[in-house]
């Protein structure tokens, strides 16, 4: 009697496991009306990378399965690479996806908390989120961040949703707003890097002296000390006409000690560089550095994007470091009282200033 109690036990055992799953690996089960059997690829991070899984629905049905023994960040996308919807899994997760493949906002996950809320957040705000501007989009967010500092949907719309370039310094607060907890190694992982590479000491630090080669033969001498204040120009392309009229106006209006422009290439290779230049009539410094962001001279500088631009005053502080040449236009004029000029030219992101 004693040994059929055990055997029945043990059946129960089994039963459950297959009736729920393993707690070594997660499961997705979607019901993705429309899809048919057109493959899905699931794509999520782990330690070592990222980790890519195809999957063959039938009538737009399967489960997918995957192993991390972290909550880390999902992503799954359909055979032509169209996004279909985000969540954070771990070991032992069942999450159930419903939607309409033609209706984004049909879209619904069940299973998991922090899931749930943040596709009810994206597909609740999806104006907002498809159509607003950097600025309104970071506002909304940073606002559903400080209400939600508990919640692993404040990490998702972080890494997901926030538009970082210009406002590094924002997305820094932001995420150390979020308790611990809520902001998994695995989930955060390709988000904080970056943006703690820009408000970092260094990156935001004074600018050393250094010393490039233009080209022609000689050399372009940087010294914070030799003028008031100086811009840093970095691209890999040709400057646009616009910004190269206003870079003109700024060199021939100032001295050399007042001011110095040096327009730093970051082009691969220094061909490249010599096409852009070549019958260029620039009136500045203009040079190119081997090893692009990386170069010795300008690595502790983390030069993210380009086009990129940092004022510096003569002792080599940073007064502004980002990707609007307007604001940077804006402030030299402001610090030599000339004029502004009304903005033509385009303001790509907002700075990332110095505190």
């Amino acid at each position: 009697m004693r040994k059929l109690f055990s055997i029945l036990a043990l059946l129960c055992v089994l039963f459950l496991t297959v009736a729920c799953g393993s707690e070594e690996e997660f499961v997705i089960r979607c019901d993705i009306k429309g899809l048919g059997t057109r493959g899905l690829e699931m794509v999520y991070v782990t330690r070592s990378g990222i980790s890519r899984l195809s999957f063959h629905p039938v009538d737009g049905k399967v489960d997918m399965r995957a192993s991390s023994v972290q909550p880390t960040l999902v992503e799954v996308y359909t055979i032509d690479g169209s996004l279909l919807f985000t969540c954070v899994a771990c070991n032992g997760d069942h999450l159930d996806v419903k939607m309409k493949l033609d209706d984004p906002s049909t879209l619904t996950i069940t299973g998991q908390d922090a899931s749930r809320d943040y596709t009810a957040y994206v597909v609740e705000h999806d104006s907002v989120l498809t159509h607003g501007d950097d600025a309104e989009v970071n506002s909304m967010i940073a606002d559903a961040v400080r209400s939600n500092p508990s919640s692993m949907m404040s990490a998702m719309l972080m890494v997901t949703r926030f538009r970082p370039n210009g406002y590094e310094m924002l997305a820094d607060s932001l995420l150390n707003e979020i308790s611990p907890e809520a902001r998994p190694f695995l989930v955060v992982r390709s988000f904080a890097s970056p943006i703690g590479d820009q408000v970092s000491t260094s990156a935001r630090g004074e600018v050393k002296p250094f010393t490039i080669y233009n080209g022609k033969g000689s050399i372009i001498r940087y010294s914070p000390g030799m003028q008031s204040y100086a811009l840093l120009v970095f691209n890999d392309k040709r400057t646009p006409d616009s910004i190269s009229r206003r870079l003109r106006e700024l060199r021939d209006t100032l001295t050399k000690r007042q001011f110095q422009l040096i327009e730093i290439s970051l082009a691969p290779d220094s061909s490249m560089w010599h096409r852009m230049v070549d019958n260029d009539s620039s009136t500045w410094h203009q040079g190119w550095l081997p090893g692009g962001p990386s170069s010795l001279h300008i690595r502790r500088l983390a030069v993210p994007r380009t086009p990129f631009y940092v004022v510096a005053d003569s002792v080599g502080r940073q007064c502004y470091r980002g990707s609007s040449f307007h604001r940077a236009d804006t402030l030299l004029r402001s610090r030599f009282g000339l004029n502004a000029v009304k903005d033509s030219v385009r303001q790509d992101s907002v700075s990332v200033m110095p505190q």
